[in-house]
């Protein structure tokens, strides 16, 4: 498809215009200094050749030395202040444009961070971290060089083509000529460019996602033997990569030699040309002198390397307007509402008629799921895989919105309450537990950073996990390593439950929480969390596989393809002899009840 003619591609460059203007509007006022500092400079800068003039049309016919040391001593003080303010603007063009490009990456990862779980689904991690990093850097590159050197160069020849024609109006009309020329080279290749850029930027993404997904599942790869699988995989993208930064380079070096060869064409003919008018007038035509013509090819250099930059700035303004439209693209997405809503208040949880179905499936989770569970007590989920249970933690916490249906919480629609002090009031424990790079009292401390040592070392405790902790080489400040590798899965889901008990939530979900634990280790959690839960205001609600572990519960649930089936304690659900009593005989060993009658 041929992107120029493709409406959606010109609205997203229309949007990355918009969207640098709503970047760099805060910084209005720096940016017209840092303009006026750079324009200074360049303009200044732009007045070296007229002491060559000078050099070659009065101060070498003159042959005083007095007049050669007071221009050598005007040379070094102009060339003094010239340095002098480029160091300047060069100092405060780079500050403006961290600070933009600062903000930028903030503002994009807060944006990333607001998104509903869903939008996760639809794009991978890696991808999606590389708006933030790699879309932003490029960002940076083409506001470096084009937000701020591109104002210098602009003045420059502005500048110089006032002083061309001052001094020599017909040759200023070959340097004009000149300029025309490269600038048609340069609109010549400007869409294949744009075409190129915005595939390679997609491209980055895809290659991040790829490696991002091994890296982090790599126990998974190394324990399938599928290191050459992924290794074909990245190796794809990276030749896709490279093929297509190949082929920007073919268009980008065809309309750089196509620039070169005119811009040294032009010096040739400038220089035969003038070289020609001062042959015919015997050494001077005009006010055209030696030292003029010399000046003048000095001028033109001036000219063509800011007009070559500005023309060869196309290559990474192609690049960051396409790093802009994945920017704008993510920055433009709706955030969850996070603030809006009433605050939580606690009370029985209620739901009821809940139907939902995750993004792209074609069975719903849930279809039309009803159950009660009163204020401070305990409800247990059980019933066989892909029956929903963990779908129902996902829809308390609103990290998914039901499709039909109502959950309440005191008689309070979830949908009304607001997401902060929803999740807030909401502590969960899931199957496979993640934790974060840093100290164990870190990980702990997540949910509530201002908590104490001794409420840390409480949780710890009543998740069984303070003596292993005491064990480790520095204690509680012990470094876990990323995903808490530095533990075994059931230290890491010890961690876990202690950082759910120190959030000090209303509602505790605990999602197979202790199926990564040995027997010992799960029996004295169990006793832990039953003096945690005996407290009358926790609302827990735990799913297990292992019944022996949900027995006390003060009701159980048994899901079967979305819905509730069964419902009771332990004892009049066994009484009752449907699903739960056949899955406890056969964790039991015993069969089903109709094989031992």
């Amino acid at each position: 498809m041929h992107l120029a003619a493709d409406p959606s591609r010109r609205d997203g460059s229309e949007n990355a215009w918009k969207a640098l203007v709503r970047l760099v509007a805060p910084y209005g006022r720096r940016l017209a200094w840092v303009a006026f500092a750079i324009a200074v400079a360049s303009g200044v800068a732009q007045f070296a050749p007229q002491f060559v003039r000078y050099v070659f049309d009065v101060v070498i016919p003159a042959g005083e030395a007095r007049l050669f040391l007071w221009t050598g001593l005007a040379i070094v003080a102009f060339h003094l202040v010239s340095e002098g303010l480029k160091y300047v603007s060069m100092l405060a063009s780079f500050a403006f444009t961290q600070d933009v490009v600062n903000e930028t990456r903030r503002q994009a990862y807060g944006r990333l961070l607001s998104l509903p779980l869903d939008r996760f689904v639809r794009e991978r991690s890696g991808s999606l971290v590389s708006r933030v990093v790699n879309d932003v850097n490029a960002l940076e590159a083409m506001l470096q060089a084009g937000a701020t050197r591109i104002v210098g160069h602009a003045v420059s020849i502005v500048v110089v083509l006032i002083i061309l024609f001052a001094m020599e109006w017909r040759l200023a009309l070959v340097a004009i000529a000149i300029v025309a020329l490269m600038g048609w080279f340069t609109v010549r290749y400007q869409e294949p460019l744009r075409r190129l850029a915005r595939r390679i930027r997609g491209r980055v993404g895809d290659m991040t996602a790829v490696a991002g997904e091994a890296i982090q599942n790599v126990a998974v790869v190394k324990s399938f033997t599928a290191e050459g699988t992924e290794w074909d995989r990245f190796r794809t993208q990276s030749d896709d990569y490279r093929d297509l930064n190949l082929a920007r380079r073919v268009e980008v070096g065809k309309m750089q030699a196509a620039i070169g060869l005119t811009s040294e064409l032009g010096v040739a003919a400038l220089v035969l040309g003038g070289g020609w008018l001062l042959v015919q007038a015997g050494g001077e035509a005009g006010g055209l002198t030696i030292g003029v013509l010399t000046a003048f090819v000095l001028y033109l250099n001036n000219l063509i390397n800011p007009v070559r930059f500005v023309l060869n700035f196309n290559n990474q303004l192609q690049a960051g307007v396409a790093a802009l439209e994945r920017i704008d693209a993510l920055m433009t997405e709706t955030p969850e509402p996070y603030e809006d809503g009433r605050p939580f208040a606690p009370g029985d949880l209620e739901i009821v008629g809940v139907r939902f179905a995750y993004p792209g499936a074609n069975e719903p989770a849930l279809d039309g799921l009803d159950l009660s569970v009163p204020q401070g007590t305990t409800a247990a989920l059980v019933g066989p895989s892909g029956a929903g249970k963990s779908t129902v933690t996902k829809l308390i916490a609103r990290l998914y919105e039901p499709d039909a249906g109502t959950i309440r919480v005191g008689g309070a629609p979830l949908g009304e309450v607001s997401l902060e002090t929803l999740r807030r009031a909401v502590a969960v424990v899931p199957q496979e537990p993640t934790l974060f790079s840093g100290s164990v009292a870190e990980n702990v401390r997540y949910g509530r950073p201002d908590a104490t040592e001794a409420e840390v070392r409480e949780a710890l405790r009543l998740a069984n996990a303070e003596g292993f902790v005491r064990r480790l080489p520095d204690g509680f400040d012990t470094e876990i390593g990323e995903r808490g590798v530095k533990l075994s899965g059931g230290q890491k889901q010890r961690i876990a439950i202690a950082r759910a008990l120190l959030k000090g939530a209303e509602i505790l979900l605990l999602d197979e929480a202790t199926s990564s634990l040995d027997s010992e280790s799960e029996a004295l959690i169990q006793d832990a969390l039953e003096g945690v839960l005996g407290r009358g205001r926790l609302t827990t609600l735990v799913i297990a596989h292992r019944l022996s572990t949900i027995q006390d519960a003060d009701r159980i649930f048994v899901l079967e393809e979305g819905r509730t089936t069964e419902s009771g304690r332990h004892a009049e659900l066994l009484a009752h002899g449907g699903t739960y009593a056949d899955l406890y005989a056969l964790q039991a060993g015993e069969g089903r009840p109709e094989a031992r009658a």
